[in-house]
């Protein structure tokens, strides 16, 4: 369990390193395309296509990750991400053009992406007796108090030392990945010697393995659901709400310090659901959040619109308390541990998909119709939830629950799916726990 003395070592460095990290994330995340023009010196134009030409060759980091951690193991390739990462920030100052702007920008980029598969695979490799749920949220409340905390001495760095300020972000922020991977690697998690036995397949395995595909098709529902706030809400709330650009950041402060402190106490209340079941819970509010978004149009401008726009915020905080912790802990419950890395890699490209599709999409559906945003949104939120309740009977029923049932290494059969515990796939999931 994630209490025991085997992996209480390992989680205090790890929840350390994972605070650090988004410490220094949070120092220039809220100002990205004006931290790098203003590091670089760059014309705006530039940044902007060399950060949008950047990330797209970024992509191939998450496949490329998941092979990786397969092949030696997921603190390696974190460690490793961290790396990158430290040293294209330490660059940063010295761009002078296009070319180089887009090398540096690619490989923090790649690090980006790769980071997301490794953080989770390697939570899993920490909580194989038990306790995945947990250390799930303990991940998210550490990371959003610290992300928090960063956007507020961001503002105070550029506030007080104007331009200086921004190099003095790249410099914090390389320094932060330097200090989490030191404390990732004083800490006694598994390493490579404790990759999992079995010859690891490929990507084709995991694509042919249909329950969990269906799994990572009401992901993507829900992902795009995550982007609301950052990328759909401001553009609604200007072309239908004529809103005030600062009730956008007050709506998103409420929102980041209610996920830090209320992520404990509903992953708590979760611990006897079935992790499908409490997926499409989540999916449920996610679609009551947005049916109080489109009604907040109706309402008339001032304090009560205001008050319409706080009130489906906070329903829409809900419902990603309510999906964070089950989705991550179930896509690592279903993925064999030969292939854990691929399997979870393929989940993390959800996000990946999101951000390209959104921006364009959100703002397609939006020019046309405002409201039309948040029923498409509702209509595949919940043709997922259907889904996941179909899934809950094909998936192994010891990926559904929380309890710290031990394993058995699975290694993967012809079909991708398994051995042992992918025959619980086509029998009904036992109680929850």
């Amino acid at each position: 369990m994630l209490n025991s003395p085997a992996r209480v070592p390992a989680v205090r460095p790890f929840l350390v390193g994972m605070f650090v990290d988004a410490l220094g994330n949070g120092l220039y995340v809220p100002l990205t395309l004006l931290f790098i023009q203003q590091v670089t010196g760059l014309p705006g134009p530039m940044v902007g296509l060399g950060v949008t030409v950047a990330a797209t060759l970024g992509l191939a980091a998450n496949p490329l990750a998941g092979v990786l951690i397969d092949r030696f193991d997921a603190r390696t390739v974190l460690v490793g991400t961290y790396v990158v990462r430290a040293l294209g920030f330490a660059l940063y100052p010295l761009v002078d053009a296009f070319g180089p702007l887009v090398a540096i920008a690619a490989v923090i980029s790649a690090g980006d992406r790769a980071f997301y598969p490794a953080s989770v695979s390697y939570v899993a490799a920490l909580t194989e007796d038990g306790g995945r749920d947990r250390l799930y949220a303990l991940q998210a409340t550490a990371r959003n108090v610290a992300f928090g905390l960063g956007g507020l001495l961001s503002a105070s760095a550029v506030s007080l030392a104007g331009r200086t300020g921004f190099t003095l972000i790249a410099v914090l922020n390389a320094a932060s990945f330097v200090l989490a991977s030191a404390f990732l690697l004083m800490s006694r998690g598994p390493g490579r010697g404790a990759r999992p036995p079995g010859k690891p397949g490929g990507y084709r395995q995991v694509l042919a393995d249909r329950p969990f595909m269906g799994l990572v098709a009401a992901e993507q529902a829900f992902t795009l659901s995550h982007l609301i706030l950052s990328i759909g809400l401001p553009l609604y709330a200007v072309s239908a709400l004529d809103a005030p650009p600062a009730m956008l950041g007050i709506l998103y402060t409420i929102n980041t310090l209610l996920v830090a402190v209320g992520q404990i106490p509903v992953r708590h209340l979760q611990r006897h659901a079935r992790r499908t079941h409490a997926m499409a819970l989540a999916g449920g509010v996610f679609i009551l959040s947005f049916a109080l978004y489109a009604a907040t149009a109706l309402v008339p401008p001032g304090l009560p619109r205001i008050s319409a726009l706080v009130a489906a915020t906070l329903a829409f905080t809900l419902a990603e308390l309510l999906h964070r912790p089950p989705s991550a802990s179930l896509a690592a419950g279903v993925a064999p541990h030969a292939l854990r890395g691929r399997y979870l890699a393929v989940h993390q490209m959800t996000w990946s998909v999101g951000q390209v599709v959104a921006p364009a999409g959100f703002s397609a559906l939006v020019a046309v119709s405002p409201p039309l945003l948040w029923a498409i949104l509702g209509v595949l939120l919940a043709i997922a939830c259907a889904g996941l309740l179909r899934l809950s009977s094909r998936l192994p029923a010891e990926a559904l629950t929380a309890s710290p049932v031990r394993r058995e290494a699975r290694d993967p059969g012809p079909s991708g799916q398994g051995g042992e515990g992918a025959a619980d796939r086509g029998r009904p999931a036992g109680p929850g726990v």
